[in-house]
C-alpha cells in the first residue's frame, strides 16, 4: 500500500499545527520522493529518512519543524530489526513477504527484507516487532526461528542481476525497456503507455522519454533495470548500451 499525497499532507499540516515532530511507516521509493516534493512547499517544515541501514530503499521518514535539531546519526526508535533462521535456501525474498502479511501485518509495517542463504533480516516497525517475535513460527512448510537483533548487525543486501550489454536505435524508454526485458518495442511502448512504467520510481507513460545514464526503471509484472552506460555507437547508429537487469 502506498501512501496517498493526501495522507502526507496531513501528516505535514499536523506537525505545522502543533509544532512537533511525527513518524509515517515505511514509505517507498516513489512515496519518499513525494514527500520530498510536499515538504519543499514549506520553509518551516523538514523531514528525515531511516531504513534501519545505509542500503534500505523503504523507509520510516520523520516529519519535523525545522527549528528542533534531529540527529543524522542515530536510528530512529521505531525501526526494529528481527532475524529469521531456518532452512530459508528455497524459499524467496515473496515468500518471507507473504508469510509476514499472513499473520495481518500491514505492508507499511514492514521495511527492506534481506536474505542470504539460511539467514533472513527483516526491518520492522516497532509496533508489530513484539508480534511478528511471538507468532511468526514458519515461512511456507519450513519451521523458523525468530529473534530480536540491533540495527548495526543487519546483514548486508547483496545485489544480483543480469549483465545486458546490447544496441538499440536510441535511447528511448521504450528502447531500453524491450532491451531489458527482451521483449518487442511494440509491446514496450503499450506497456508504457499503460502507465506500468517507472522511472526513477515516478510514473512514465512517455515511450519517446530518454533515458540517462544511472536511471532505475521499473516494469510492473516484469521487475526492474538499471540503464547502467552508453558504450559507444555503431557504425550504422546504434547505440551500444549496457543494462542490469535485477533478479
Amino acid at each position: 500500500m502506498e501512501y496517498s499525497i493526501a495522507r502526507l499532507n496531513d501528516m505535514i499540516n499536523w506537525v505545522q499545527k502543533n509544532r512537533r515532530d511525527r513518524f509515517t511507516d515505511f514509505l517507498s521509493m516513489k512515496d519518499q520522493k513525494i514527500l520530498l516534493k510536499l515538504i519543499d512547499k514549506h520553509d518551516d517544515i523538514d523531514c528525515r529518512f531511516d531504513g534501519g541501514f545505509k542500503e534500505a530503499e523503504r523507509k520510516i521518514a520523520c516529519i519535523y519543524p525545522s527549528f528542533l535539531a534531529i540527529s543524522d546519526g542515530e536510528h530512529f526508535d521505531a525501526i526494529k530489526g528481527i532475524r529469521i533462521n531456518g532452512d530459508l535456501i528455497r524459499l524467496s525474498h515473496r515468500d518471507v513477504l507473504g508469510s509476514l502479511l499472513g499473520l495481518g501485518i500491514k505492508r507499511e509495517k514492514i521495511g527492506d527484507i534481506i536474505k542470504r542463504q539460511e539467514i533472513c533480516d527483516v526491518i520492522v516497525h516497532r509496533d508489530i516487532a513484539d508480534f511478528v517475535l511471538m507468532n511468526l513460527k514458519k515461512i511456507g512448510r519450513e519451521k523458523v526461528i525468530v529473534s530480536s537483533i540491533d540495527l548495526d548487525e543487519v546483514i548486508e543486501p547483496v545485489i544480483e542481476y543480469e549483465d545486458i550489454k546490447t544496441t538499440v536505435a536510441s535511447v528511448r524508454l521504450d528502447s531500453i525497456i524491450a532491451a531489458g526485458f527482451k521483449i518487442s518495442r511494440t509491446k514496450a511502448s503499450d506497456l508504457i503507455k499503460a502507465g506500468l512504467t517507472e522511472v526513477n520510481w515516478e510514473t512514465n507513460i512517455s515511450p519517446s522519454f530518454e533515458v540517462k545514464e544511472g536511471d532505475i526503471i521499473s516494469l510492473r509484472g516484469y521487475g526492474r533495470i538499471k540503464f547502467q552506460e552508453i558504450l559507444g555507437t555503431s557504425r550504422k547508429g546504434r547505440v551500444y548500451v549496457h543494462i542490469l537487469k535485477y533478479k
